[in-house]
């Protein structure tokens, strides 16, 4: 005959084995990292507001993009970015941006700033934004897109999405 609660004990001990398993530490990593450049920017201006550099100015854009790392092409960049604050200086914009690949569009969205009037990162200053969705093979990504204005007047994108 047991005794009162060691089936309970047990089944603790099992079910604690049994997630454990699960935890440990995966060596295989789930992130998958995309590297492209936009060529050669469309962009349309529009002037909201007060005439100049104001809040609520918009930027319209496209953007053929080739692979960073073989220069084939890799697909399309779609965006529009608003300003939303300025003072003397900089300018921020919150942008949404998608960008149409082969198996898919990934979807980002966030924060930039730019010289006051300038309409363009600062070349080689990098900026961070949230990977917000996708489709197709990137259907429930999730990461980062880090953008760079290089040397040669090009955005460069890090996507580091995590499945």
């Amino acid at each position: 005959m047991s005794r009162p609660g060691t089936g309970a004990v047990a089944l603790a001990i099992a079910g604690a084995i049994l997630l454990g398993a699960g935890c440990g530490d995966d060596d295989e990593s789930d992130s998958q990292q995309i590297k492209l450049i936009a060529t050669a920017n469309h962009v349309t201006e529009i002037d909201n507001g007060k005439g100049g550099p104001s809040e609520g100015d918009m930027n319209v854009f496209a953007s053929p993009l080739v692979d960073a790392d073989g220069g084939g092409e890799a697909g399309n960049l779609y965006g529009i970015q608003t300003t939303v604050s300025l003072d003397d200086q900089t300018e921020i914009v919150q942008g949404s941006y998608t960008f149409k690949l082969e198996g898919g569009t990934i979807s980002v969205g966030g924060l930039s700033e730019y010289p006051k009037g300038v309409n363009a990162l600062t070349r080689s200053q990098a900026f961070e934004r949230p990977v917000i969705g996708g489709t197709g093979t990137y259907s429930g990504a999730s990461g980062t897109d880090t953008t760079t204005l290089n040397t040669e007047g090009q955005y460069e994108h890090e996507l580091e999405l995590e499945d």
